[in-house]
């Protein structure tokens, strides 16, 4: 059996899943402290369940992605390298950022040292403030870490944790990796916290299957080794969505997917079963970053969004203020209306019909009609919020987990509905958007099976400079000698290796992975008339994607 588990900001959702498919699934609310969340879904979900029974557990959590947003970073020092060219003090983030003398030129060749007297004085300024973790960033690095190993080696034993640059992506956007590394060491001591927590929950329930972590592009990494890069956990929840999407519907054609929750609505495009990527990296917050991601959209509008009338017109959200009234609350949501309409028995009906007394009385409206009125707006929000969202997908290349379709047109055929509220929104969202609507069996968990059946995914940069005779794979930790014969196929070859020892590390069956070759270039070196050398550069994953075990029911 596997266990799926996604934290999500209403509710809290759990499956297992076996041959047959779901086994069993549970809903709960998640409550101000997420560890005691998890504890009470881990337990909900495995009752009367064998432990020995579970073979994997993925989680999807939100707390990367709350303690961002929420600005609960821990305080985080930077040490930055960059050399001529752009200022990186432009690129500032953090209390105590801090450029040192020393660079590296464009192909990893030292052209100024970093100084040892300089890095251990900058380290004690950084300690001076109470400061226990910090990044550390040179403009190339992904072409030779050198710099970065030395300040790590020097600072490493005054710090808890330094993260570096060339280990969170090989790609060379250098204000980008600044950030990413930035929020790796930011989040390090919560995210190690929230783990060994989760250990300790799975631990006393006797859970001793291998232990995952969902990332936004869809796949998973192992809870030991994502506790070095906790950033890649942000973001999950739509990831889940998608995946789950594709489990229970197959998302064939080009299909919009909307998760609809109890606060925001996220949504993502699916071209024949491959959901879309971002390619360059995410935002968190107002954080621009490198880790890879599906590509999805999050509006803040749920089943329990506050309804009010402003100035003569109906307001849908932004902010949750509690639970319906229908539910006991005080203000009244869209999930009032669909119990004032009968077509959700939940709650009381009286108090949804006071509910929607409150938004269409002053507006001359009955019950039934401001119900439909409500469920109608959400609707248009939605679909509107969905035409912005693929008119952006639109105006640039348009990248799948599979290909770049330089000149395909993303016209969604259909959508694929899912969350708590999905039967009772989806025939108004389907009239909104004016495209046929589908709601999956198992809809209310259908991103806790996301999480369960997602596989590991991993990508990988590889440069390679055949007159210098070096090669470089930074996310890998591999930098080895090289000789003039090295050419694309070696590089290919080796990045192979080194994405399958990657799944290996977490548990993975490398023989099971699939790997893309996303982008690949070779580049003759030149010095007088003469070819000196070739200079490679390769990017490679393993694809997200279904586990094989999981066979959807048609």
């Amino acid at each position: 059996m596997i266990l799926g588990l996604d934290v999500g900001g209403t509710h809290t959702d759990a499956v297992l899943i076996d041959e047959n498919g779901i086994a069993a699934q549970s809903k709960i609310l998640t409550g101000e402290d997420l560890i005691e969340t998890l504890r009470t879904s881990v337990a909900d979900i495995i009752s009367g369940t064998k432990p020995e029974l579970l073979k994997r557990m993925v989680f999807s959590t939100t707390m990367a992605t709350n303690a961002i947003v929420q600005d609960r970073l821990e305080q985080t020092g930077m040490i930055v390298s960059a050399g001529p060219g752009m200022n990186p003090e432009w690129f500032s983030v953090g209390p105590s950022f801090h450029v040192i003398e020393g660079c590296l030129d464009h192909q990893g060749l030292e052209a100024l040292p970093i100084n040892k007297k300089s890095v251990l004085n900058t380290g004690d300024i950084i300690r001076g403030k109470g400061i226990e973790v910090m990044g550390a960033v040179g403009k190339f690095s992904v072409r030779n870490p050198v710099h970065e190993n030395q300040i790590a080696e020097w600072l490493g034993p005054h710090f808890k944790h330094i993260a570096l640059g060339h280990h969170m992506s090989g790609a060379l956007n250098f204000p980008r990796r600044i950030t990413t590394t930035y929020l790796n060491a930011a989040l390090f001591s919560i995210h190690s916290r929230f783990s060994q927590s989760l250990i300790s929950i799975l631990d006393e329930k006797g859970l001793n299957a291998p232990r995952y972590l969902l990332k936004p592009d869809g796949g998973t990494a192992g809870l030991g080794l994502a506790r070095a890069f906790p950033a890649q956990t942000a973001q999950s929840g739509p990831a889940a969505s998608v995946m789950g999407a594709l489990a229970m519907d197959g998302c064939a054609g080009t299909t919009l997917v909307l998760d609809v929750g109890g606060t925001t609505t996220d949504m993502a495009v699916v071209l024949d079963g491959a959901p879309l990527i971002t390619p360059s990296g995410i935002k968190l917050g107002p954080f621009l970053t490198l880790i890879r991601s599906l590509n999805t959209y999050s509006i803040a509008i749920g089943g329990d969004s506050e309804v009010r009338i402003d100035n003569n017109e109906l307001k849908i959200g932004p902010l949750r203020k509690g639970m319906p009234m229908s539910f006991g609350g005080n203000v009244p949501t869209p999930t009032d209306a669909m119990v004032a309409l009968g077509i959700l028995e939940a709650g009381s009906r009286n108090n949804a019909a006071d509910a929607m007394e409150k938004v269409g009385g002053p507006m001359g409206w009955d019950v039934p009609a401001t119900a439909r009125n409500i469920l109608e707006k959400m609707a248009s929000v939605i679909a509107d919020s969905a035409r912005e969202f693929i008119h952006e997908i639109n105006s640039r290349p348009v990248y799948t987990i599979h290909e770049v379709l330089e000149d395909r047109k993303i016209e969604p055929e259909s959508v694929v509905i899912i969350g708590g509220p999905a039967p009772q929104i989806a025939p108004f969202v389907g009239r909104a958007l004016g495209v046929p609507h589908r709601v999956p069996p198992c809809f209310g968990v259908v991103n806790a099976l996301g999480a369960a059946v997602a596989r590991v995914t991993s990508e990988i940069t590889l440069q390679a400079d055949t007159e210098r005779g070096t090669v470089v794979i930074p996310e890998a930790g591999i930098q080895n000698r090289i000789d003039q014969a090295f050419n694309i196929d070696s590089a290919i070859t080796l990045g192979r290796e080194a994405l399958k020892a990657m799944a290996s590390e977490t548990g993975a069956d490398a023989d099971k992975i699939e790997i893309s070759v996303t982008e690949q270039q070779v580049f003759n070196m030149i010095r007088g008339y003469s070819r000196t050398g070739r200079n490679i550069r390769l990017k490679m994953c393993i694809k997200p994607g279904i586990i094989p075990e999981w066979k959807r029911k048609n």
